[in-house]
């Protein structure tokens, strides 16, 4: 059974689709990890969102000099755009996960207390 990257990961994806029919995975797999890191730092408040697109813009002009090396063609600004959206994207997603987990850890920590208190009732 094949696995829909775009639903796992559309970062990958994306790059997946910009990198193919050329040899330049190592840069591939670069600019994915580079893009994962940014999104982390974002939704974790190291870096400004202004920062993080002044980053995104950056890799984006790379990969378009990358692949004009290797024949293949994307406007920058473009690629640029449609990176952020899906740095923001994977961040507000990294976000909940993280809310949801802070709530299970909330409700655990809350039924501990429920219950030794019930202990200590009983003695």
């Amino acid at each position: 059974m094949a696995v829909d990257v775009s639903q796992v990961d559309p970062i990958l994806a994306k790059l997946n689709d910009l990198y193919s029919g050329t040899t330049l995975m190592r840069e591939k797999l670069d600019a994915w990890t580079l893009l994962r890191d940014i999104a982390d730092a974002f939704v974790a408040g190291d870096i400004s969102e202004n920062e993080m697109i002044g980053y995104v813009r950056e890799i984006a002009e790379t990969i378009c000099t990358q692949i004009a090396s290797q024949g293949k063609s994307y406007p920058p600004e473009k690629l640029a755009d449609e990176l952020i959206q899906l740095v923001k994207q994977r961040a507000a997603t990294a976000s909940s996960a993280r809310y949801m987990a802070m709530v299970e850890r909330l409700r655990s920590a809350r039924e501990k207390s429920r219950e030794k208190r019930e202990r200590l009732s009983v003695l």
